[in-house]
């Protein structure tokens, strides 16, 4: 419960602490020591360069999938849709997972890539759960209610 209090203060308290640097951060490269959970042939050797704060698990997936859109993670399928980009209910291997807000997530909701299916369950490689800045992989129970939704990795140009 400690955890979870400090990562929700953390993302509450982030935005804050970064104010203007978040985009210099962002822009900068950054090397991630962890190794890539699964195996992301899709990603360019460096990642997709990417308008998201270092550290922040929209980062880390806008890093593994090309995201053409701007907004906190709880919007993602909205803005995805917006932008024509399929979205599903379901998780498939290179999705991007879409998380709503609040529950055992931010406020501004949270967003991760599968890299594993199952029939009961699913893996994810996420960035800022449970640290910031740390590539963490979980499995998660299927169905999830706390997932949103999926942006699949086919039809958004990234084969």
């Amino acid at each position: 419960m400690k955890l979870l209090f400090l990562c929700f203060c953390l993302v509450l308290s982030f935005p804050a602490v970064v104010g203007s640097a978040a985009g210099a951060v962002a822009a900068a490269p950054h090397a991630v020591t962890e190794t890539k959970a699964g195996d992301f042939t899709w990603v360019p050797p460096d990642g997709y360069p990417n308008h998201f704060p270092f550290g922040q698990c929209t980062w880390w997936a806008a890093h593994n999938r090309l995201v053409t859109w701007y907004g906190n993670a709880g919007d993602w399928l909205a803005n995805a849709q917006a932008r024509e980009v399929a979205t599903t209910g379901v998780p498939s291997v290179g999705a991007i997972a879409v998380y709503r807000p609040g529950g055992t997530y931010s406020v501004y909701g949270h967003v991760a890539i599968v890299i594993a299916v199952a029939p009961t369950s699913y893996v994810v490689s996420e960035m800022n759960a449970p640290q910031w800045g740390k590539v963490t992989t979980r499995q998660i129970r299927w169905p999830d209610p706390e997932a949103a939704g999926f942006i699949p990795l086919q039809g958004d140009g990234e084969r």
